[in-house]
């Protein structure tokens, strides 16, 4: 989770910076492709396995419920706001549409900061042994 945010993250000021500057060169390419690749090694994956772990086996399947609505949810409001930053005249004209990409990029940052606070490992350990950890 933390290599792979950071990776994002990375990726996404990268963009942000080609976005404020004008450019549109080639190498863009390999780090849209680089965000694509830290998602998918870690934050997507990797969330459905902690969500599956951090809740006691007595309402596991209901708070998997509600998490997963609240994925959902982000998913949504991410979907949402990323064209009305885009297309708001006053960050375009500021940020030349880099703006999108620093707000997520500090997204990253804050799941780097409680991926290393909140997040236990929890490699080679059963779910009972999880389930004692957080009680």
């Amino acid at each position: 989770m933390i290599l792979g945010s950071a990776g994002m993250g990375l990726c996404l000021a990268a963009l942000r910076l080609a976005a404020c500057y004008g450019r549109t060169d080639k190498w863009i390419l390999a780090f849209i492709l680089g965000y694509i690749a830290c998602f998918a090694l870690s934050v997507g994956p990797v969330t459905w396995v902690i969500l599956s772990e951090i809740f006691p086996t007595r309402i596991r399947g209901r708070a998997l419920a509600v998490a997963t609505f609240c994925l959902w949810i982000a998913n949504w409001v991410v979907s949402q706001t990323f064209p009305m930053m885009d297309e708001n005249a006053w960050l375009v004209a500021r940020f030349n549409h880099g703006f999108p990409f620093f707000l997520y990029a500090v997204f990253c940052v804050v799941l780097v900061v409680v991926s290393i606070v909140a997040v236990p490992e929890t490699k080679g350990r059963t779910l009972e042994e999880i389930e004692r950890q957080w009680t």
